[in-house]
């Protein structure tokens, strides 16, 4: 294989196979082309290592070699260069992951099929963790611990690898993953129906494995969460947000910065936990974050908003329930305090611990000096009563900052708060071996250590600056995270036969009780039995180890320590403890076997090492930030100056284009009122020319009427001449007759007077026909007579006159219409212009809008959200109700609630008045059921506040029912005008460039 290995070396070097693809993908040459995938360079260099390295009977001799020479080659010829600026482990997330899938967080992976065997008594054991993190970490996953999953038979087969909590575990995770993966080892393969299954196979945790119902499912749902990729980046880029402006404040305040103090002290940061953020809003917040709400709790605690201080010796905690609140001396509620703050019990949320932290940082810091002025410390003498001295006095302060036990034989120097838990411990001890008088001189040192040396230690710094490191080797090595040995806890047998012993929360309460603060105890069970034995675990920063040295420090005093439990006495009563070191994690017992599983070995020299190192990176990886960041603020600088000079000279055009065209408008408008002015009295003229005419036409027509009843008696006149003719004639027909007659009498008598006769009667006939015919035309003469006098009345010759009059009126007004409708074109023409300019108008009050929505302002002239339900009115209703913290979720909820009210078209919330005239208003109706029942549950000023958006969205957007926006004017209360808003941007541009001195 060794020549097979140099071989392909040998063809890689010369360029035969194709490895990289681009500059940042590779592929592996090796493998099968339907399972070519693109690698980063890492991750190829990990495939080809863990194939190399494989152990499966599946891979033959010949894959094995070859992956081994791609990773020589790799590691040889191909290492690409890193930038400089940025570390890709560090701040790149991985590639080819789908950032919507839920993971399980902190990064885990899942070990199953680990052989198992069946000891004597029945129990199944496996391979351990620490050697199953030696393999891992021999093929290049880099876990931080492997812990076997345990049933109620022992092993189970199965571990969960936990991985670094930042982006190089994710990576590392991944790598893990898909090593076994690509050696047919994973998810899929492990779930796949084949019969027999062999060697270890492994996949990243995730949603299905978290809510499985297996020990792989329990074991996950107790310890980890499920997030995804982009929650945690946003988490991240807030808290590195948080973190660059907390560093930036004190660099800006502060010529020389205590690295390790300000980071310590970063409300955001913490090493254990370098993405651990979420949003602190009081009610739900992370232990990592508990920085902001502390100072927040410290802050009302300062200005008095809660009561701690009851009278002059008893002081009360104003964070516990109204029920559990006792009076405390002040050294009580520091104790309380501190052991809540510290507490790692379920029951105490992260709320509870932030504000007794800042409880315990208003004691040692606001409240210790009205303390010591109290009464003087000669006023009661708290060791009265106990063994004194030759001279009558006991040595306590040994120093400034050391004092000592009087009642001890071996005189220990002690920090203050050192000697008061051990002055507490000794006195509450249950111990056989302690006396009456010992506990009472040791509670009566606690007495006066709490109440007449607070005056003389209160201006010394507070225990969180201490070196917690004073006083320890620093090159022993100690088992980390730090842990106690609690022994010789009372046992007993229980009906079933099983031992039995106290359990681990009692303890963890007596040593928080006794001012030790461990996160917890487990005791250790051997076999289903207690075994007497329990381990302490401590917090894994310096402040823990102080917690472990005190907890150490309090039973060797009580001569229950490592030496004592070691001495060969016959009998021995009461707990031992001591500090778990190496010979301890070396051991063959329980407590090894423990510690070799959950905890390594190191010297404080070396984690101060490796914390400097941390901090090392995290000065390099903050100082790449802040250089990014100042240099994106120079480029924000630049581009904002640009775009101001830019918007100066828009703003110049701006102006000039509207000064040009509010001249045209004035000439325009001052053209059109002259026209208007001169048509106005042409019509005033021709209006004056027809009323004469008017007038004179009335007096003809009055002339008229007269001729007419003229005409009307003549006509009258002919009408009665007609008749007698009429009378006449029938006379003269009569007369006729009678003649005929006497002529027929005649013709009897005479025929000699026939002839003569007959030519008189023909004459007579002859006669009448004739004056028949002088009559009619007679009548006739007086009909057109009369006709051609009326023709001669009406048709005089003034009638021309008014005619042509009339008629060079009409022509007249035909031309003033014609010129009128000339003066419309032009006056339509003049509104198309206005309608234009206002729409440019119009637009560039939108853009002004938009650019002063980026300037905070608290001038008179800015942007006014029309239509937007205010919080306050909502959250004084709510504060008058509830507390602070759910009078503010109250609020938020209805305030949501009438947003979505207000957005409803449906709901028309007004009623039409009737104005004077025929003009019609909206007004808001005062009997709409949801606007009366807001009224009478929440008052007049949110009833007010809801009525004002109501009308400012039915005046502003009454068809879209959202918020819009709008320029105004705060002093007047009113909207603004364009112009009013270009000189406020003018005034703020030249105040702008006065303090950044531009010209």
């Amino acid at each position: 294989m060794g020549k097979y290995e140099d071989r392909c070396y040998e063809t890689l070097k010369k360029g035969r196979c194709i490895v990289k693809v681009s500059d940042k993908t590779y592929i592996c040459p090796y493998c099968p082309p339907k399972k070519k995938q693109y690698y980063r360079y890492e991750d190829l260099l990990q495939h080809a290592s863990g194939v190399g390295d494989s152990s499966s009977p599946k891979r033959r001799p010949i894959v094995k070699a070859s992956h081994r020479a791609l990773a020589k080659y790799l590691k040889k010829n191909h290492v690409p260069v890193v930038s400089s600026s940025k570390l890709s482990a560090q701040e790149d997330t991985p590639s080819g992951h789908d950032d919507d899938e839920k993971i399980v967080w902190p990064w885990t992976g899942i070990v199953v099929n680990i052989p198992i065997q069946k000891s004597e008594n029945g129990q199944s054991l496996g391979k351990s963790g620490s050697k199953l993190k030696d393999e891992l970490i021999r093929k290049g996953f880099n876990p931080i611990t492997v812990h076997p999953l345990r049933n109620y038979h022992g092993h189970s087969g199965t571990a969960v690898v936990e991985f670094q909590k930042d982006w190089q575990g994710l990576h590392h995770a991944l790598s893990f993953e898909n090593a076994y993966k690509a050696d047919h080892h994973g998810k899929k393969d492990w779930s796949a129906d084949t019969e027999v299954k062999y060697g270890l196979y492994a996949w990243v945790a995730r949603a299905d494995d978290y809510k499985s119902s297996s020990i792989i499912g329990e074991h996950l749902r107790q310890t980890r969460d499920l997030k995804t990729i982009p929650k945690l980046m946003e988490e991240e880029a807030r808290k590195q947000d948080r973190l660059v402006s907390y560093l930036t404040n004190i660099t800006g305040t502060k010529n020389k910065i205590d690295l390790y103090t300000a980071v310590q002290k970063c409300p955001c940061f913490n090493v254990s936990l370098p993405m651990d953020i979420s949003s602190i809003d009081g009610s739900n917040i992370t232990e990592s974050e508990m920085g902001m709400y502390v100072d927040r709790s410290y802050e009302k605690l300062k200005n008095g908003k809660y009561i701690v201080k009851v009278s002059g010796e008893t002081y009360s905690c104003p964070f516990c329930p109204q029920k559990k609140k006792p009076n405390y001396r002040y050294m009580d509620l520091v104790q309380h305090a501190s052991a809540v703050a510290n507490s790692s019990s379920a029951r105490r949320t992260p709320i509870v611990k932030a504000n007794h932290l800042a409880l315990s940082k208003y004691l040692e810091k606001d409240l210790a000096p009205l303390v010591s002025s109290l009464k003087p410390v000669t006023q009661e003498d708290p060791l009265s009563g106990c063994d004194h001295d030759e001279n009558g006095k006991h040595i306590v302060k040994a120093s400034d900052e050391t004092y000592t036990c009087p009642y001890c034989p071996e005189k220990k120097i002690y920090r203050y708060l050192d000697l008061v838990q051990h002055a507490s411990g000794v006195g509450n001890s249950s111990s056989a071996r302690r006396t009456p008088i010992m506990k009472a001189n040791h509670l009566a040192l606690a007495k006066y250590l709490e109440k007449g040396l607070v005056p003389l230690v209160s201006s010394l710094k507070p225990a969180a600056q201490e070196d917690p490191l004073s006083g320890c080797d620093h090159d022993e090595k100690i088992v980390w995270p730090w842990t106690g040995i609690v022994v010789n806890i009372p046992t007993r047998k229980s009906e079933d036969g099983q031992t039995v012993g106290e359990s681990g929360s009692k303890l963890r309460d007596e040593l928080i009780r006794r001012g030790f603060n461990p996160i917890r105890v487990r005791p250790l069970w051997n076999n289903c039995d207690h075994s007497g034995i329990a381990v302490v675990e401590f917090r894994k920063d310096w402040s823990g180890l102080h917690n472990a040295l005190s907890f150490e420090n309090a039973y060797e005093a009580d001569h229950r320590g490592k030496k004592d439990w070691g001495a060969n006495n016959d009998v021995k009563y009461g707990l031992y403890a001591w500090i778990a070191r190496a010979d301890d994690h070396k051991s063959s017992s329980i407590i090894g076997e423990h510690l070799r599983k959950t905890s390594d070995i190191k010297t404080i020299s070396k984690l101060m090492e490796e914390e400097a190192r941390k901090q090392d990176r995290l000065v390099s990886y903050l100082t790449n930030i802040l250089e990014t960041k100042n240099k994106h603020l120079k480029e924000m600088e630049a581009m904002c100056s640009v775009t101001s000079e830019s918007l100066k000279v828009l703003m110049e055009e701006k102006d000039n284009l509207l000064q040009a065209y509010n001249k045209e408008i004035n000439k325009t408008q001052q053209s059109a009122r002259l026209h208007y002015q001169k048509v106005f009295s042409d019509h005033e003229k021709v209006k004056s020319q027809l009323e004469s005419h008017r007038k004179d036409l009335e007096l003809r027509e009055v002339e008229l009427e007269k001729r007419e009843a003229l005409i009307e008696g003549e006509r009258k006149k002919l009408a009665e001449e007609l008749e007698e003719n009429v009378v006449q004639n029938s006379a003269l027909r009569l007369a006729a007759l009678e003649q005929k007659r006497a002529d027929e009498n005649l013709m009897q008598l005479a025929e000699d007077q026939k002839r003569q006769k007959e030519e008189l009667h023909n004459r007579i006939i002859q006669l009448e026909k004739q004056l028949d015919q002088k009559q009619a035309l007679e009548l006739e003469i007086e009909q057109l007579r009369g006709s051609m006098n009326v023709i001669r009345e009406l048709g005089d010759e003034d009638d021309d006159i008014v005619l042509t009059i009339i008629e060079a009126s009409f022509k007249e007004l035909r031309e003033k219409e014609r010129e009128l409708e000339d003066l419309e074109a032009l006056n339509q023409t003049l509104i198309v212009s206005e309608r234009k300019s206002n729409n440019e108008l119009q637009e560039a009050r939108k853009e002004l809008i938009n650019g002063l929505k980026e300037i905070s302002s608290c001038a008179n002239i800015g942007v006014k959200r029309m239509g937007e339900l205010d919080n306050k009115p909502f959250l004084e209703a709510m504060k008058r109700r509830y507390n602070e913290e759910l009078a503010e979720e109250r609020a938020v909820e209805l305030c949501s609630l009438w947003e979505e009210y207000l957005k409803d078209p449906n709901w028309h919330p007004f009623k039409r008045i009737k104005l004077e005239g025929e003009e019609y208003q909206e007004v808001i109706d005062n009997e709409d059921e949801k606007l009366k029942d807001l009224k009478d549950e929440m008052g007049n000023e949110v009833y007010k506040s809801v009525t004002s958006v109501i009308n400012e969205i039915n005046e502003y957007n009454p068809s879209g029912r959202y918020a819009t926006s709008e320029l105004w004017n705060y002093g007047e209360g009113r909207r603004a005008s364009l112009q009013e808003g270009v000189e406020f941007l003018l005034n703020l541009w030249n105040a702008t460039k006065g303090k950044r001195g531009m010209t």
